[in-house]
């Protein structure tokens, strides 16, 4: 079973170096949400069903993203500087 059987899109969270060596976690998942504490939840259906793949705790994630397949970039951006390169400049 590969992971993407685990959600419909991918995404990207970016985490403390102590977490990940590289600071950054890619995972799929069909819904993303934060809870009033900001814990990151990132969860699947399955049967009707919702069931958490993922939860980052409140303090333990930067950021998240909805990430390109194919590089890993921000999917959505268009311009980020030192994260996102298009191949041209504005």
């Amino acid at each position: 079973m590969s992971t993407d059987n685990y959600g419909n899109y991918y995404f990207c969270v970016k985490v403390p170096k102590t977490i990940s060596q590289n600071g950054e976690i890619y995972l799929y998942a069909d819904t993303v949400r934060t809870d009033q504490t900001g814990n990151l939840f990132f969860e699947r259906e399955k049967d009707g069903e919702i069931l958490p793949n993922v939860v980052f705790a409140a303090g333990k994630w930067i950021l998240f993203f909805a990430a390109s397949c194919l590089d890993g970039s921000a999917a959505t951006v268009e311009h980020w500087k030192g994260e996102v390169d298009r191949g041209f400049d504005r």
